[in-house]
């Protein structure tokens, strides 16, 4: 058993002035560090008011993009939304001088709408707008002639009414001079292409065109044999000799009839043309008048030889041609036909 008055053997032994010194040293950094935490700690604790009237205690841990972690007397954090904070709970944060620079960033953009000192919105002043001068003078219809821009517009629709009766006069088959003429009278004028053009088209003459009917003749005439001179009506002098015959057009076949043309010039060839011309060259079985007729179109590309018309629009004519010892379909635009025959199958 030791006692307290013997000497112990560990009291004789006495550290080097090295080791003392280190130690000491190492003792007061952790007396201070504990001293920097406790301070930190108290410096990051705060209360912050929220807008829905309440307070949040606690230690401000860390500033997020979500919100503010909030270590409380509990030692239990909580995250707390930017939005629960009011404008002098963010700016208390901004201002704490533990708060970091990359926290204080994240801070900036929700102070820049400061509210005013007198604790309502920011006021924006509003520049009253300057309207021009309205004029002041006598507004009316006839106002329309004071000025030159006016009188441009007035012009424009003037020519405009009578370019619309040139056309209306050309898609009616309406005089031009009557129709333009009636336009041209100042206001009443614009009533001129609407009446042309409410009424029917005209029809044109070509479209009027009727068959020959010539007489028959009970016998045949005699002709004077050549070089025979007429005998003279009586009172009549002998006429004088006749001059040299000039050879006439080769004649067609005996008994067959003679082809009947239509021009390009005195006609015009469009799809009115050929339903009212030739109305059973449409059909499937030609009639008996027309199954030995054929249609010969010439025009630009050369000339067509056809039977019958299946089909027809407004711009071109389809004919069904023949092509050796078959049958096909030719489309011809009406702008190239120059001429149109209708004539016997077995006319050369």
């Amino acid at each position: 058993m030791i006692r307290a008055s013997e000497p112990r053997d560990w009291d004789c032994l006495e550290l080097p002035p090295q080791n003392r010194q280190f130690q000491a040293v190492r003792s007061f950094t952790i007396i201070l560090g504990l001293c920097l935490g406790l301070l930190l700690s108290q410096a990051r604790a705060g209360s912050y008011p929220l807008t829905d009237g309440t307070t949040a205690v606690g230690e401000l841990v860390t500033c997020r993009d979500e919100g503010v972690v909030i270590k409380k007397s509990d030692g239990t954090t909580q995250l707390l939304h930017w939005g629960d904070f009011t404008f002098e709970a963010i700016k208390q944060m901004h201002d704490d001088p533990s708060t970091t620079a990359a926290e204080r960033n994240l801070m900036e953009p929700m102070l820049l709408d400061a509210p005013s000192p007198k604790g309502g919105a920011s006021e924006i002043e509003v520049t009253p707008v300057q309207y021009p001068p309205r004029p002041t003078g006598n507004l009316g219809v006839f106002a329309i002639l004071t000025s030159p821009m006016g009188w441009l517009i007035l012009l424009v629709l003037y020519g405009a009414n009578l370019f619309a009766a040139y056309e209306v006069a050309v898609f009616r088959n309406q005089p031009v001079a009557s129709v333009c003429g009636l336009a041209a009278i100042p206001l009443f004028g614009v009533a001129s292409p609407l009446y042309y053009l409410a009424q029917p088209s005209r029809r044109r003459p070509e479209d009027e065109y009727v068959e020959p009917n010539l007489p028959e003749l009970s016998a045949p005439i005699a002709l004077p044999a050549a070089g025979a001179r007429p005998n003279p009506m009586p009172g009549i002098p002998p006429a004088a000799p006749a001059p040299a015959p000039v050879p006439a057009a080769p004649t067609p076949q005996s008994g067959l009839p003679a082809p009947v043309i239509f021009k390009k010039g005195d006609f015009s060839f469009n799809r009115r043309f050929f339903e009212t011309k030739m109305p059973g060259f449409f059909r499937v079985v030609l009639s008996e008048s027309d199954k030995d007729m054929v249609i010969l179109v010439k025009s630009n590309r050369g000339d067509f030889l056809g039977k019958r018309i299946p089909r027809i629009t407004q711009t071109e004519l389809y004919l069904q041609v023949f092509k050796e010892e078959a049958t096909a379909e030719e489309m011809i635009p009406f702008g190239e036909i120059m001429e149109v025959q209708l004539r016997h199958k077995d006319l050369g």
